[in-house]
């Protein structure tokens, strides 16, 4: 289907000529419709068109008649001329074109003879010029080479000159020919053989060889007659041939005659005569040589040198050269001569300054003067003006590789002793105490009267009447006697095993507990051989134990406790660790109150006084008195290697403090002196490198508790060293300073590595309490009762085993610390699980009773006397309020009621007590009421 036109569009215009119409006939008709008439009716169309059209054109014509009679006769004019111009055209070109006749062959002919005629002329001028030069270049080559036959190499190279000018300035057209090139590598090998018989003749001239220097200021040319002068020859020389040489004469100078010089002690023989001057190195003893005749020798060349060497050289050149004689020189002396005979002590310094002194005349004679007048640069003079620091330098360099292969030597522990704790410890833990037996109710609910201080000293110290000072040989034997090693009894633990190396049997830090044979029995009683009791000998006595202080105040009875928690209590009597049979496990010991005696022999109460009573707790009236005791002295292991430590440092201070006020050296150019600011730091680094280098170097050892321990132990007694030396230097405050920083860091890295074994530990502990204990769920299972015993027995046996390891190697005080920590850490998670409980039924609440008690055996590592209270109040902060937590599981609404009235239960928080009472009852009225009574708040307190 055809696209219809739009309307808008325009139409094709109609064709009204004769030849359109006939054409869309012939277009419009088909095979039927064409005939023979229709074909003749489209000729006779034409026909008629054509006729039609040539009669228009006829009348048209007629029309205009005179005009276009007026242009054919133009058109025929214009017709006769072009002929006539052509005609003329053709002649123009044969004129000039003809090969024989024509003007421009002729004209090229002409040019062509005029060009080759220039040409022959300018060839024969060009060749006479190259031969002229050519003539000219042989004459000079020839006179080259007779004065180079003759041996007058000086002039020869002069004319050598002349020679290059002429190779430089030959003509264009010889420059590129072969010839040319010929003669110019012929004179660059004449250049080069009047060159190299001078080097030659130069070579003979001066001649420096190890040992020997020899000039002669004339030499004969190697096959001539003639002679020729050490002056002319350097003159004589190229730019880069004389450059080269006096750089080869540096090096050999240097090498031979400086540096050698410096380097060993030899004998100087100088020979002089009209044609020949030599100097002769022969090698010495060493033994008889002055240190100062190096310095003589080297000034005996240079006076040889001035005198026969340097006025030869070209003025051009000797300035550049003599200057860069002078820093080889200056840093020979200095790098070879001076800084290896820096003294490596205080008594050595005057004679080396007066060594130094002559090196800075030597600087001021030959090299200012002679080498280099115009430098400024003083080099040997402002090495000696900081020559004290050089020398501080050097010292410290020394003593910091010595105390690096001091502190790389492998640690020897058969070889250690016991120091005294000095310092007072960390104010967070309590000292080593010792308690009373309780003569009331452990609980405080009987009408009995206060507690009294035992008079007995648990640490061993047993003689109650007073003593003389001890003396210091007896403190000495009393070192010698506190040695684990060489004065212990047999049965004390090995020191070895302090960093476990020698025991193999020993629990590693890394190892897990399980891997302990449970069938090995464990002595609860840790006291059996005590390293930290005084052995008795006859050389010293022990001493003098202050009188113990009087009884505190009696206390006002409290009241009766319920019968039915009075009966639960006494069953658990005496089951502990082979305490007194009056003595309860399951209750908590009172809390400890420590005062240091005074001069008078009374206990008064000081700043290190430690009340264990909960912060919430203001009724005194529940709690038991508090009991007030002497610290007696205490002592921990260390290595001997600290020892050794200490005295180097000594060494390094008195060392620092003889030189510092030394009156060697002058005062800096400010009128300060620093003489001795860097030796006076050496002390501190050494400590500094002690910290930073043996952690790594002993990575391995300090893996393990005991080594951290032992560690930390020598850090302590490396800061209570480093106190004593500071005191001393009071006067110097630099030091002062400094060590008081060194101090510090040690007693930092050392608690911080006791903090840190200890945290590993109960970590390790807090994890096997985790994973065996599944936070005490379904304990009425006896399989899961079982699970949950097992992993506090393997804490228990691991605290215990801990115990035994570490006991020869802190103090007491730290010891009770670290041993109360993996405790008090175990027992806050068995208390933090239990109360989380949400339900407890009444078997699992005597099933998880049970489980608390396993703990009590523990009790037993804070007792020293069996007849006397345990101090693990002192140590554990949670035993209280755990002890009271196994009773309470097994106790009635109404115990609890009445210890909470009584205020028995100020270490528990009310949210904890009241989660306690919901998962122990059941939902009745008296626990609504209970509860409430207990959200009002403890008594005597703010509610919570």
């Amino acid at each position: 289907m055809a696209f219809p036109v739009p309307s808008h569009l325009p139409r094709k215009p109609t064709n009204n000529d004769v030849t359109s119409k006939i054409l869309s006939s012939i277009d419009s008709a088909s095979m039927k419709t064409i005939n023979s008439s229709m074909a003749t009716s489209w000729i006779a169309e034409l026909d008629e068109s054509i006729h039609s059209t040539k009669a228009q054109i006829h009348d048209r014509i007629q029309q205009n008649l005179p005009q276009f009679k007026h242009q054919l006769e133009l058109s025929k004019s214009v017709q006769s001329r072009m002929y006539q111009l052509t005609e003329e055209v053709d002649a123009l070109n044969e004129t000039i074109s003809n090969p024989s006749t024509g003007l421009v062959p002729k004209t090229l002919d002409t040019l062509k003879r005029h060009s080759t005629l220039a040409q022959e002329t300018l060839d024969a001028s060009v060749a006479s010029e190259s031969l002229a030069h050519l003539l000219k270049f042989r004459q000079h080559y020839t006179s080259v080479m007779s004065l180079v036959q003759f041996g007058k190499l000086p002039e020869a190279v002069v004319a050598s000159i002349d020679l290059d000018e002429l190779v430089a300035s030959a003509p264009d057209a010889l420059k590129k020919a072969t010839i040319m090139r010929d003669l110019q590598g012929r004179a660059q090998a004449l250049k080069l053989n009047v060159e190299g018989q001078l080097l030659e003749a130069l070579s003979r001239s001066v001649t420096i060889r190890p040992g020997l220097l020899e000039i002669q200021h004339q030499v004969q040319v190697r096959n001539t007659d003639a002679s020729v002068t050490l002056d002319r020859i350097l003159h004589s020389l190229s730019s880069v041939a004389l450059d080269d040489y006096l750089s080869t004469l540096r090096r050999d100078f240097v090498a031979n005659f400086v540096d050698r010089v410096m380097q060993q002690p030899y004998s100087i023989n100088a020979e002089t005569s009209n044609a020949r001057h030599s100097i002769t190195l022969t090698p010495s003893s060493p033994n008889t040589e002055l240190r100062i005749a190096r310095l003589d020798n080297l000034s005996s060349i240079f006076d040889f040198v001035a005198q026969h060497l340097f006025p030869s050289l070209p003025q051009s050149r000797s300035t550049t050269f003599l200057r860069s004689l002078s820093k080889p020189v200056v840093t020979s002396v200095l790098n070879i001569y001076l800084i290896p005979q820096l003294p490596s002590s205080f008594g050595l310094l005057p004679p080396f300054l007066e060594l130094v002194q002559a090196a800075v005349d030597f600087e001021e004679r030959y090299v200012t003067r002679l080498l280099d007048p115009g430098s400024h640069d003083q080099i040997l003079k402002d090495w000696s003006n900081g020559l004290s620091g050089h020398y501080e330098r050097q010292r410290r360099t020394a003593i910091l590789a010595r105390s690096r292969e001091l502190m790389s030597e492998k640690i020897d522990l058969t070889a250690t002793f016991q120091a005294d704790v000095e310092r007072t410890l960390d104010s967070s833990y309590p000292i080593v105490v010792n308690g009373s037996p309780a003569e009331e109710d452990a609980w405080g609910f009987e009408d009995e009267s206060g507690l009294n201080t035992s008079q007995t000293d648990s640490w061993g110290f047993e003689d109650d009447t007073a003593q003389e000072p001890e003396s210091p040989v007896a403190e000495a034997a009393k070192e010698v006697v506190l040695d684990p090693i060489n004065g212990a009894d047999e049965d004390e633990p090995n020191p070895d095993d302090a960093w476990g190396w020698n025991d193999d049997e020993t629990i590693s830090n890394d190892d897990p507990v399980e891997d302990t044979p449970q069938e090995e029995p464990i002595d609860d009683n840790v006291w059996d051989d005590d390293p930290w009791a005084e052995s008795s000998t006859d050389e010293f006595e022990p001493e003098p134990i202050a009188p113990s202080p009087p009884p505190p105040p009696a206390i006002n009875p409290a009241p009766k406790a319920a019968t039915r928690l009075e009966r639960m209590a006494s069953k658990n009597k005496g089951q502990t660790n082979g305490t007194a049979s009056n003595q309860s496990v399951s209750s908590p010991p009172p809390p400890l109150t420590i005062s240091e005696p005074n001069s008078a022999g009374t206990a008064e109460p000081s700043a290190n006084t430690v009340s264990l009573r909960s912060s919430k707790s203001t009724n005194s009236m529940r709690r038991p008195a508090n009991i007030v005791v002497s610290a007696p002295a205490e002592t921990y292991r260390v290595t001997s290697k600290m020892k050794q430590i200490v005295r180097f440092v000594e060494d390094v201070v008195a060392e620092s403090k003889q030189f510092a006020a030394s009156n060697l050296f002058a005062k800096s150019p400010n009128g300060v002196t620093n003489v001795g600011t860097t030796l006076i730091q050496s002390a501190s680094s050494v400590m500094d490198l002690y910290q930073a280098l043996y952690p790594i170097r002993f990575e391995q050892e300090l893996s393990t508790i005991e080594g951290a321990m032992q560690f930390s132990n020598d850090c302590i007694y490396l800061s209570e060293s480093v106190d004593k030396i500071e005191r001393e230097a009071a006067n110097h405050p630099q030091l002062k300073e400094r060590l008081a920083e060194c101090r510090n860091d040690l007693k930092v890295l050392g608690d911080s590595w006791f903090e840190d074994a200890v945290n590993r530990e109960s970590l390790r502990n807090d994890k096997i309490l985790v994973d065996g204990t599944q936070r005490f769920s379904f304990t009425g299972d006896q399989d899961r009762y079982d699970e949950c015993e097992e992993a506090i027995n393997t804490v228990v046996r691991s605290i215990k085993n801990l115990a035994r390891r570490i006991k020869p190697i802190p103090s007491k005080s730290k010891y009770y610390q670290a041993i109360g920590r993996l405790v008090d850490t175990a027992l806050s998670r068995v208390l933090r699980d239990i109360i989380s409980l949400p339900d407890i039924p009444e078997l699992e609440s005597n099933k998880l009773s049970e489980l608390c008690r396993i703990f009590n055996s523990l009790e037993g590592l804070f007792s020293e006397d069996p007849t006397q209270s345990t101090f693990v109040v002192a140590y554990v902060p949670s035993w209280l309020k755990f002890s009271y937590l196994s009773e309470l599981l097994e106790a009635t609404m109404a115990d609890i009621s009445y210890l909470f009235e009584q205020g028995a239960l100020v270490d528990f928080e009310i949210d904890e007590l009241v989660n306690l009472v919901r998962a122990l009852f059941a939902d009745t009225q008296l626990r609504t009421n209970t509860i409430n009574k207990l959200l009002e708040g403890h008594p005597d307190s703010p509610s919570s």
